[in-house]
């Protein structure tokens, strides 16, 4: 029988009870101990360093409970009516929110709070921490938060741009909190108002937040790319977040070059929009895949959403305003977050990155005793050969996501590649996309050859054994026919080898000695 709503807090009481009665017990034969100590026996006082870290210890362990209460509480609630299953989800996650990311709540940061979080209900929910960094200094800036499940958080990022002629063009908008708004307004007093709020993709989580931020700068123009669709049902975004000011949105071009297309800062920034079809959700005609590829021509940097990445060793900024997810993802054993050190956010980024792009890493298993709430953080069991695969990831100049490689750019692949030859036209020497680092260095040639081997490698040669589920998933949607079967890309589209340098050297060398 399926557990009802209202005992599903009780339930995860019940089971936190037991485990601080568990600890109270070994508290009291710890008391009983110092009594002793201090009838005869001089104590010894611990350093500040250590007092410290036991404190940080016990917060750590104090959050990580809240999470295991509430994690347990929306995992129940998904077994009861729809209704009922909703109030119990935003009750937990509530609670979530207050606790386990207490660093940038409400009461804490009321500045950081987006009261709309339930629109798009992912951790860390109305926490909104935003960390702005300048990526080319007076021209280009970022805007970075988190979205994620439980513990698992990667960054979000917004993009902002300086015109020629004054104002300020916006890719990708983020929640818009008092504190972001207040960031952005600081950028319109030294070089003008916002005149473009640009979305450069279909995907629910990198537009939902368009119609709010338009709200906030009412007089730009809000831009969406054609066959705006949103997976897994088609919901028209103006209807679904009806802030849009009169005469937004627009229809980005699908391709705009030297002010001949109807984008008014065509002169200054070229774009190129990707669109991926070959899924039974649209016919397998429309796209389920969209994304753009913005180049400002002045800075020489290419801004995407998801088509390409990088990763780092350390976590971006963002993440580390509150670490706490970052240590619990670190974790090696049951109940043991570790200090909050440079080695243990590292540690619990390249777990998240793990989970992140490949969703059922080769290097974690998943241990089920029974217990929703511990076995949401406790039962992931890491072999340590996770440190090689997040290593391989870090070594990679960029590369396109696995889900992408694997399951959406092989059904098209002739298409991605003309979509790749118009950007790899432009002379770029960045790239900022939407997750993970951003700017990072990048050149045509670079990016040619990731696309290239995303097109043309298998799955294991891309990603090795981390790559199976993904290829599970590929044969059964093509034997449920919900996806196409994937073509290879077409001879003549095929980037020629370039000569070899040394080859080359020897021609020299040898001509030089006759």
């Amino acid at each position: 029988m399926p557990t009802r709503v209202r005992d599903a807090p009780r339930v995860a009481t019940r089971a936190h009870a037991r485990r601080v009665g568990r600890k109270t017990r070994k508290s009291g034969t710890s008391s009983s101990a110092g009594r002793r100590r201090r009838d005869g026996v001089a104590r010894s006082t611990a350093d500040d360093g250590e007092r410290s870290t036991a404190r940080e210890a016990r917060g750590a362990q104090s959050r990580r409970e809240a999470l295991l209460r509430a994690a347990s509480a929306t995992v129940m609630a998904t077994t009861t009516t729809t209704a009922d299953a909703a109030r119990a989800a935003a009750g937990a996650a509530r609670r979530l929110q207050e606790t386990y990311f207490a660093a940038t709540s409400k009461a804490i940061a009321p500045e950081r709070w987006y009261p709309y979080w339930w629109a798009l209900p992912l951790a860390p929910y109305g926490s909104k921490a935003t960390a702005l960094a300048e990526a080319v200094p007076g021209e280009v800036w970022t805007f970075d938060q988190l979205q994620g499940l439980l513990d698992v958080l990667v960054n979000v990022r917004m993009t902002v741009a300086r015109l020629e002629g004054g104002g300020l063009w916006v890719h990708n908008p983020v929640a818009p909190t008092k504190e972001l708004v207040g960031m952005v307004k600081e950028l319109e007093k030294r070089y003008g108002a916002v005149k473009h709020i640009v979305v450069g993709s279909a995907a629910i989580e990198h537009k939902i937040y368009s119609g709010p931020f338009s709200k906030a700068f009412p007089n730009a123009d809000v831009w969406l790319p054609p066959k705006n669709w949103t997976f897994p049902v088609d919901v028209p975004l103006e209807t679904y977040v009806p802030f849009y000011p009169q005469g937004s949105p627009k229809t980005l071009p699908m391709q705009s070059i030297g002010g001949e297309q109807n984008v008014p800062w065509a002169n200054e920034i070229e774009h190129a929009v990707l669109q991926v079809g070959g899924s039974s959700l649209r016919g397998f005609k429309d796209p389920w895949f969209v994304d753009t590829a913005f180049y400002l021509k002045r800075t020489k940097t290419v801004v995407l959403t998801d088509v390409m990445e990088k990763v780092s060793q350390q976590a971006p900024p963002v993440c580390q305003i509150n670490p706490q997810p970052l240590l619990v993802r670190a974790m090696d054993e049951p109940d043991k977050v570790p200090a909050n050190t440079s080695q243990a956010r590292s540690d619990g980024w390249g777990k998240t990155v793990l989970f992140g792009l490949l969703f059922n890493p080769n290097a974690v298993e998943f241990e089920f005793s029974g217990d929703i709430a511990n076995d949401l953080l406790d039962g992931f069991k890491w072999d340590p050969s996770w440190r090689a695969d997040f290593d391989a990831l870090v070594a990679k100049p960029m590369f396109v996501p696995p889900i992408l490689a694997v399951l959406a750019f092989p059904r098209r692949r002739d298409e991605v590649k003309r979509w790749s030859n118009i950007v790899t036209s432009w002379d770029f020497t960045s790239i900022i996309p939407s997750h993970l680092d951003g700017p990072f260095n990048a050149t045509p040639d670079e990016f040619t050859a990731a696309m290239d081997f995303a097109l043309t490698a298998t799955p294991y040669e891309q990603f090795g054994a981390n790559a199976q589920s993904l290829i599970d998933v590929d044969k059964l949607s093509v034997d449920l026919k919900s996806l196409e079967v994937p073509k290879p890309l077409s001879p003549e589209l095929i980037t020629p080898p370039k000569p070899a340098q040394e080859a080359v050297e020897i021609v020299l060398d040898a001509a030089s000695e006759q």
